[in-house]
């Protein structure tokens, strides 16, 4: 101790320390310099307990840090004079009450980083006769190699049971999932919702949440870097088709490197199949309002993970800090993955126990009460899910027999001991095993080639095709010529349709791309290209190519014509004719269609290099930059496909290559307006000669009744505007002949009522992909959708298309048995589903020639598009009443005028203007009745209501003018009189009726109530009544109140009430009761204990509230 001794009396020395140690704590600060001081020469103290406060004097000193600090010599000081680590960290925990444990977390690894030096026997030593051993080790490094994640939060389908759900996702889906390239793990957590009770409640916290919050499950994909994630992503496309399978909604959030973290893990099996023997949860996080990421992050690394990891009552935890939430991603069919912002998480974290006796002594642990100290200062709410089951599909970038044979196989395997199964001849035969499965979902994705392919294929050692890349033959090519002629025969006479062609294609990588092989063959013999039939297209200069494509409906002609390039697309062929017979090869060219989602040049390298296995050396792909041999081919970059055609030919991509024969082979893929005029294109030769068929939209329906799927498709043209059949639409959405239950930015959820037919509709309403998408939800006998396409037409003098399509499959085999199927059936008809559409169709074309003379401002304007999806969304933000948040709608050079208010500008603008409206109105809603979009304006009707902070309710009609400055507001202009809301006239004094006259009238509403004589019930009421139970948003107006309470009173009757007491102040009635009801369905007597407030304008409420305990009731308001 001859340096250290220096140090115990440095408090006395150093007036700075004291000074810090009483702005720490002001008791603590001359408790330590006096124990520094006079007391550290009292012979009660002894030589352990002097160690240890010189180990407390180093960390309020801060003297762990730096090069040849004490604290090490302290720390072993301490050790030699008895004291144990298990004090040494009490010590520490000790000090986190007084010093905060910002300061004092760093001597934890410190302290670690000591005891691993000294190779000291670990804490967990003292525990090894209460805990088992397998707790003892840390398995947490397991993990490290996963550097990124991304987390998906997943609810489950309406119309199928959880089991299946279950079944489904980890016997089909997750297989399939686990063969895309670039995982390095792949979990599944199948959860249970979150029903509260198992989580102590931290003050401070928001504990509220929807029942949609409630999700079933968690995938999470974890990545050895961000490249692989981005691998992953490329290839997950194949997916998509799938998630409708089981899926609603898909809400997926990335972590940057670093940031997925295990802190701790004693659980031995690190890739389980089942349940894990363990106590689980997955607990979802949000940050408090106005809390940086940065300190956020810093108070769940620094403070929250490292204390919680540190308790002997946790087997595991495991942190994941997110990135916001890319709400840009494109829905899949039937598959929302949008998230409000408001409901986004920020965190997550997985945590387990031994058994539930260790989770409550975890939450009455010291650790447990440090780390949540200040929580409510950096988050807002957390949402506990315990966990019901969790599978591994990859582990170590490998797939787990779960991922190669589904986890129900993977279970029966591991259960029995059957290695044999392991084989690869076993393997290679399990195709099939899930086809049960697939046949009760529905899922008819899970035939395509696509996902066939990608389970194990491999035969006898050979390896697995390249088929799966593939969606069929996309066109034959012939070289003709005489353009005009050909158009003629395969158009006027064999009726084909023209679906996109150009004339005078010149380009020296168009050149390359055609005839790169030939011109290396013929130079290689020292011969002119052109005398074995090669044409010079490089510059313009020689010959130039024309093109046209004629459909077919199941493929595509191609008409190939090379001529003088300084004529035009009349002219002759400049290349001479060869021989048409059978016999001669190399005549026509076939063309294989890709995959919109795989990238060309690295199919190319992956098609010649398969070949080369092969021994088929003469299948090479051309590249399009020039070369002179084939020495300088092989090293040239491997850049084979054409990228950049435009006008026709725009999304068009191909590359060139000789088949085995020599035969000419052409790879392409169609999509954006190429992709769209060879749809129509086939769309018309369907409508012209009464086919089906479908390629271009990856679709294949069929008339077929697989598990008596009621299926009818038809389509027409329209004389109109596709603007006119959207308002159609739109308006046949939106009607109010049925109730809609809840409106969204891209739809809404309504009930429909129509003889034989009784169901919920979730409507979709996708302009860019020209479709409206009517699922059915929670229906007792079908699944399924109605689907609305529109096909816009290509040219001046075209019309559009629509289709509508009716699909449905049974839930169980009677379904199509039960009465109420009668209607579903019967609109699955070919007449009727043909008559459906030429209602549309008479619905549009005659309500344009009946306004031809007068035509309104609205036919020349489009429906909802984006921008009307972005109005929306920044009216539920101001909806939210939060300021930051609506502002964030607005460029930084934003012009708002409000009512006759003065102008505002800027984001900030905005918030101050903002400050005595907050002040006034404590809550908005918007009802928007119409809504117009054309170009960068969008023009919103709808009647807006204001609560008022004194509960005065004001329904507001309004009409607002948008402009767009790319994606934000640059200008907003609302109309309307807001003057009503800020009048500050005082209620009527109820002065005028006599004592208890307000009482009276509550109990004649009651009788009224009581009698369900809804029209005199109502007359009790202002028009802007406010009628809010509990924390449900209230509902308007009279007629809302009965519609609240009549739903209510379809399961339950009110019988009587007991009043505890009654009170009536000024204008107000405060009524205790008990409420008495009785179920309808099971006769139970139910009693609820609540509390009423009315609030009386004269003689009538104008605001009725009610507090009750609806804990009896198991009824959703």
């Amino acid at each position: 101790m001859t340096q250290e001794i220096a140090h115990k009396n440095a408090v006395l020395d150093d007036q700075e320390l004291q000074k810090n140690l009483k702005q720490i704590n002001p008791k603590f600060g001359d408790f330590v310099i006096r124990v520094a001081g006079e007391a550290w020469g009292l012979p009660l103290i002894d030589q352990k307990t002097k160690a240890l406060i010189t180990i407390a004097i180093d960390v309020v000193n801060q003297d762990h840090r730096g090069s040849g600090n004490p604290f090490a010599a302290h720390v072993k000081m301490a050790l030699k004079q008895g004291a144990t680590r298990d004090e040494i960290e009490e010590l520490l925990l000790f000090l986190c009450v007084y010093a905060g444990f910002n300061k004092v977390a760093a001597c934890f690894g410190t302290l670690n980083q000591i005891f691993d030096d000294f190779n000291c026997t670990p804490r967990t030593a003292a525990m090894i006769s209460a805990i088992p051993d397998s707790k003892q080790v840390d398995y947490s490094a397991r993990d490290r190699k996963g550097k990124v994640a991304f987390y998906v939060l997943l609810w489950k389908r309406e119309g199928i049971s959880l089991e299946l759900f279950d079944s489904y996702w980890k016997d089909v889906h997750g297989p399939v999932c686990a063969r895309l390239p670039g995982q390095y793990q792949y979990w599944q957590f199948h959860v249970a919702h979150n029903e509260g009770g198992l989580w102590p409640e931290i003050a401070g916290l928001d504990y509220k949440w929807d029942t949609e919050d409630n999700f079933d499950g968690i995938a999470e994909l974890t990545f050895e870097s961000e490249a692989d994630r981005e691998t992953w992503f490329k290839a997950s496309a194949i997916l998509m088709d799938d998630e409708h399978n089981l899926f609603r909604k898909a809400i997926g959030y990335n972590t940057s490197p670093g940031n997925s973290i295990t802190y701790v893990d004693r659980i031995p099996t690190g890739d389980p199949n089942g349940e894990v023997g363990a106590i689980k949860f997955h607990v979802l996080v949000k940050k408090a309002d106005g809390v940086s990421d940065e300190a956020f992050r810093r108070y769940l690394t620094e403070t929250f993970a490292p204390v919680f990891s540190s308790s002997d009552s946790l087997l595991k935890l495991r942190l994941h800090l997110f990135e916001e939430v890319d709400n840009s991603r494109p829905d899949a069919p039937g598959v929302s993955h949008h998230e409000p912002e408001a409901k986004h998480y920020h965190a997550a974290y997985e945590i387990a126990f031994a058994n539930h006796l260790e989770r409550e002594k975890f939450f009455a642990s010291s650790e447990y009460a440090i780390a949540t100290k200040d929580a409510a200062k950096y988050i807002k709410q957390i949402q506990p899910f315990p966990e019901r089951a969790s599978y591994t599909f990859v582990y170590d970038g490998k797939l787990t027999l779960a991922g190669q044979r589904s986890a129900k196989v993977a279970s029966l395997i591991q259960s029995v001991g059957a290695t044999n199964q392991l084989k690869q001849d076993i393997v290679s035969l399990m195709n099939g095993q899930i086809a049960s499965l697939i046949q009760n979902v529905g899922a008819s994705n899970q035939h395509q080639e696509d996902v066939v392919s990608l389970m194990p294929s491999q035969v006898n050692g050979k390896s697995s095709s390249l088929g799966h890349y593939l969606q069929g033959l996309q066109h034959v090519g012939i070289t003709v010529n005489d353009m005009t002629k050909s158009l003629e025969f395969y158009v006027d006479v064999l009726g084909g349709k023209p679906a996109i062609g150009g004339d005078g294609f010149i380009g020296d990588e168009l050149h390359n791309l055609l005839f790169q092989k030939e011109d290396l063959e013929a130079w290689k013999q020292g011969l002119n290209p052109k005398t074995i039939g090669v044409p010079n297209i490089r510059d313009g200069s020689q010959e130039a190519l024309d093109v046209r494509f004629i459909s077919f409906g199941n493929t595509c002609v191609e008409l190939i014509h090379f001529r003088d390039a300084h004529l035009d697309y009349k002219a002759p062929n400049c290349i001479g004719k060869i021989p048409s017979g059978i016999g001669f090869v190399n005549a026509p060219h076939l063309s294989f269609h890709v995959k919109d989602n795989v990238d060309l040049d690295q199919f190319a390298k992956m098609l010649e290099d398969e070949c080369q296995k092969r021994g088929l050396t003469n299948v090479v792909a051309n590249r399009i930059i020039h070369i002179d041999s084939e020495t300088a081919r092989k090293n040239s970059p491997e850049k084979y496909a054409k990228l950049d055609l435009i006008g026709d030919f725009d999304g068009w991509l191909l590359f060139y290559c000789k088949g085995p024969s020599g035969e000419q082979l052409e790879f392409n893929q169609v999509k954006r307006k190429a992709k769209e005029k060879f749809s129509f294109a086939q769309k018309e030769y369907n409508l012209s000669n009464g086919t089906n068929y479908w390629f271009y939209n990856n679709v294949a329906p069929t008339n077929t009744n697989n598990n008596h799927r009621l299926y009818g498709s038809f389509s027409s043209a329209v004389n109109a505007p596709a603007e006119k059949i959207w308002q159609v639409w739109l308006d046949q959405a939106y009607t109010e002949k049925f109730n809609i239950l809840e409106r969204y930015s891209d739809g809404v959820l309504r009930e429909v009522k129509m003889p034989g037919m009784e169901m919920k509709q979730r409507i979709t309403i996708d302009q860019q992909a020209n479709t409206v998408t009517i699922n059915v939800v929670d229906h007792p006998l079908f699944t399924g959708r109605f689907i609305n396409y529109l096909y816009p037409p290509q040219e001046p003098s075209t019309l559009p298309i629509v289709t509508y399509t009716i699909d449905l499959q049974p839930i169980n085999a009677t379904s199509l048995e039960h009465k109420d199927a009668q209607g579903f059936i019967e609109a699955a008809k070919p007449e009727n589903v043909k008559q459906a559409v030429y209602q549309l169709k008479a619905a549009v074309e005659n309500g344009i020639n009946t306004n031809k003379e007068e035509k309104s401002v609205t036919q020349s304007i489009t429906r909802p598009g984006t921008k009307s999806e972005i109005v929306r969304r920044m009216f539920e933000a101001g909806e939210s009443m939060n300021v930051d948040n609506f502002v964030k709608f607005y460029t930084d050079d934003a012009h708002y005028q409000f009512s006759n208010f003065p102008v505002a500008y800027g984001p900030q603008g905005i918030k101050e203007t903002s400050v005595g409206f907050l002040q006034k109105v404590a809550k908005v809603y918007h009802h928007i009745t119409n809504i117009w979009e054309q170009g960068d304006t969008v023009i919103c009707e709808m009647e807006v209501t204001y609560i008022r902070h004194d509960g005065k309710v004001f329904r507001l009609p309004c009409c607002d003018t948008i402009v767009f400055k790319g994606d934000k507001v640059q200008e907003l202009r609302i109309y309307m009189d807001i003057s009503p809301v800020f009048q500050t006239e005082e209620v009527k004094p109820q002065a005028s009726l006599p004592s208890g006259a307000l009482l009276e009238r509550i109990g004649k509403m009651y009788e009224a109530l009581h009698a369900e004589n809804w029209d005199e019930f109502m007359s009790f009421f202002t028009p802007n009544l406010l009628y809010k139970v509990g924390a449900n948003e209230p509902v308007i107006g009279p007629e809302a109140c009965r519609d609240f309470l009549v739903n209510i009173y379809k399961v339950l009757k009110l019988t009587t009430h007991n009043a505890r007491g009654t009170w009536e102040v000024g204008n107000t009635v405060i009524l205790e009761m008990d409420a008495n009801y009785v179920n309808k369905v099971d006769k139970r007597f139910i009693q609820v204990p609540c509390t009423d407030i009315y609030r009386f304008e004269g003689d009538r409420i104008y605001e009725w509230r009610v507090y009750p305990d609806p804990s009896q009731l198991n009824l959703k308001f």
